[in-house]
């Protein structure tokens, strides 16, 4: 069973990776924030995490990933 600090230390690297993985994609500042969705999501971040990032609401996040999903289906 993992404890505390590895949970902690996972985490951390996730949001870490997905910084930097978006630090190297040009034009972040144009992206959409379905675009963003899509990117961190690849990371693991919960919903909460990735609003934060993006700068908007949990509930938008959780759309957009449905659409994206919903787009990769069709």
């Amino acid at each position: 069973m993992k404890d505390k600090n590895q949970d902690l230390f996972e985490q951390v690297s996730k949001k870490l990776s997905a910084l930097i993985a978006l630090s190297f994609i040009e034009d972040v500042s144009k992206m959409t924030n379905e675009k963003g969705v899509e990117v961190l999501n690849r990371f693991g971040l919960s919903n909460q995490d990735i609003a934060n990032i993006i700068g908007t609401t949990k509930k938008t996040v959780e759309v957009l990933k449905s659409r994206i999903k919903n787009k990769k289906i069709k």
